[in-house]
């Protein structure tokens, strides 16, 4: 599978459609586009004015998308800047209750995702509520 989105490039795809905004690589610290000697699914290529990994996939029904290959640090549920409310106690392997309420603490969960940040897109990408698409 792939997972991929808009990201700051990407123009006219979808702004008034999508719920949320363009992923803003460039606000992140952890934010690195794969060279092409690390492409997993792409092939070298350059994309605007610079090379690397090229992915792209095209449906029957029109729709298509072009990526480059990136990697960051994420984790899942929650905003990033303030407090994850969790129901219950927490506690890790050692049985020691965990503070989970304290967002610096979602780094312990922060995982590296491999994804691909679109360029471009097309068809209904542009107009559904969702914006890229996440395959397993």
């Amino acid at each position: 599978g792939v997972t991929a989105f808009p990201c700051e490039e990407c123009k006219g795809c979808g702004d008034n459609y999508h719920t949320d905004k363009y992923f803003k690589e460039s606000k992140s610290k952890t934010f690195r586009p794969l060279g092409c000697n690390e492409c997993f699914r792409g092939y070298c290529a350059t994309v605007n004015g610079s090379k690397k990994c090229r992915i792209s996939m095209s449906y029957a029904e029109g729709s298509s998308w072009t990526a480059y290959e990136a990697i960051d640090l994420c984790y899942a549920g929650g905003p990033h800047d303030v407090p994850l409310d969790v129901d219950g106690p927490m506690t890790n392997t050692e049985n020691i209750a965990l503070d989970h309420t304290d967002p610096v603490d979602a780094s312990q969960f922060a995982f590296e995702l491999a994804f691909g940040c679109q360029v471009s897109i097309t068809g209904l990408f542009i107009t559904q509520l969702a914006d890229g698409i996440m395959g397993m």
